[in-house]
């Protein structure tokens, strides 16, 4: 006894970008500023957007909760590599200056990476969600 494969069945409809809602540019236009301060200001600007904003859109609140979350993060990690170079200083200083700063640059880096990323998906008025081993969440 043979079976019969399986007909394949109607594919699901799939939309397609074009045809997805627009985030109106008054909506995407201040979650991008605040992935852009974040860059150049730190965690203040974009912990402003999200006192104001976080009633006004969930769209602008999840930005502007990842911008800051993404400028927090960033500065913890600034503090753990000054403490590194601390303690590596305490044996030389070239020593501390070979580690920390390669270790810091690279941190630095890959966060400004991922507020880059965040600013093209606020732009296009996409939710992107920054991977968990790079930014830790605090603002939800």
């Amino acid at each position: 006894m043979t079976s019969k494969p399986a007909r394949p069945g109607p594919r699901p409809r799939v939309a397609s970008p074009s045809l997805a809602p627009r985030i109106p540019l008054a909506e995407a236009q201040p979650a991008m500023l605040g992935y852009l301060a974040a860059i150049f200001l730190g965690p203040a600007i974009p912990l402003v957007l999200y006192l104001v904003g976080r009633r006004r859109s969930p769209f602008r609140r999840f930005h502007a909760a990842m911008a800051l979350n993404l400028s927090l993060t960033g500065l913890l990690y600034a503090l753990c590599c000054l403490i590194l170079c601390g303690l590596l200083l305490l044996d030389s200083l070239t020593l501390a200056l070979v580690v920390a700063i390669p270790v810091a640059l690279a941190i630095w880096l890959t966060v400004l990476k991922y507020l880059i990323r965040g600013i093209g998906a606020a732009n296009r008025g996409e939710r992107y969600d920054v991977p968990a081993w790079i930014c830790a969440q605090i603002a939800k």
